[in-house]
């Protein structure tokens, strides 16, 4: 039902309600004569007129709608051979239609409305609620192609519109999908690339045995102190030899 024929099935109720009321209280109760000199306002009679034309014109418009609403019969003309009719019954196109939307074992037809004219035009309208959680998309097309090929082994060109309505399925197993903000996912990616790298900032931190890179990099510094200890050797050494040369000229 759309919202406004449930808007105007609500004002039809009320106003019929509340007509009722005003005018049974003029009748009957305690409180017949306040009731009788309350239409004596003009603003309250106004408004009772307006309620019960309302609920006039909404029992008008039922009284129509049961005499000339076409009926959805049990059975409808399928096709015709020689002068004779075939046709089928609802039962028998609601049945197809389960079998169809069962047949793989993946969903479950949960209501299946069929209205039928006596001479064709047949309308479909099913419940889908899957066995687990599918592509909807994918399986919906599929599934309207199985559905008119099988209903139209049943109701043959009668056929005039098939709607399938798939509902939530009985497990849902699958993980929640949530969609991550960035200040969410720049701390998770730091620390993912902190475990993968062992460095934090600018400061390296060796996971295993220390690589031959870092060796020498620790060696660097000391390099100075060794050429200073090594200097005064071969000072040391070139004054030892310089009388070695002079004993040998002479």
């Amino acid at each position: 039902m759309s919202w406004f024929k449930r808007l105007c099935l609500f004002l039809f109720g009320l106003s019929g309600v509340l007509a009722l009321v005003a005018l049974s209280l003029t009748w009957v109760g305690p409180w017949t004569t306040q009731a009788r000199s309350m239409l004596e306002i003009r603003w309250y009679f106004i408004t009772l007129e307006v309620l019960v034309c309302v609920a006039g014109v909404g029992s008008l418009l039922c009284v129509l709608v049961s005499l000339f609403a076409p009926r959805n019969p049990r059975e409808t003309v399928v096709a015709q051979v020689d002068g004779n009719q075939i046709t089928v019954t609802r039962a028998a196109i609601s049945s197809q239609a389960k079998h169809v939307v069962e047949a793989d074992g993946t969903c479950i037809a949960s209501s299946i409305w069929v209205r039928v004219r006596k001479r064709g035009n047949v309308r479909v309208r099913v419940r889908v609620k899957p066995k687990k959680p599918i592509d909807v998309v994918q399986r919906g097309e599929r599934l309207y192609a199985e559905l008119s090929e099988g209903l139209s082994h049943v109701c043959g060109d009668t056929v005039r519109s098939i709607d399938v309505v798939f509902t939530e399925p009985e497990q849902s197993d699958m993980p929640f999908a949530r969609v991550e903000t960035e200040e969410e996912v720049a701390p998770m990616h730091r620390e993912a690339e902190t475990h993968q790298s062992g460095t934090t900032g600018a400061i390296t931190v060796p996971m295993n045995a220390p690589s031959p890179e870092m060796v020498v990099e620790n060696a660097e510094p000391e390099a100075p102190e060794l050429m200073v200890e090594r200097q005064p050797d071969a000072e040391a050494d070139a004054t030892t030899s310089l009388p070695a040369s002079d004993s040998e000229e002479e």
